[in-house]
């Protein structure tokens, strides 16, 4: 699936323990090794990587 603006999910969520990571669409397999690895930082330092910084699913 891919979002209405195009962008992918990636993120905390407001929930503390729930982060997305979806709504690549056809560009999921290609994506979704940097994907994981911006995320794991954003899990483990808990600041959000400047790459996802515009893919908030809270947006």
């Amino acid at each position: 699936p891919i979002t209405p603006d195009g962008r992918p999910l990636v993120g905390a969520t407001t929930a503390p323990t729930v982060y997305v990571a979806g709504g690549h669409g056809m560009w999921g397999l290609a994506h979704g090794p940097i994907t994981g690895r911006l995320l794991a930082e954003q899990i483990t330092t808990g600041e959000t990587p400047p790459a996802l910084a515009d893919l908030c699913p809270l947006r």
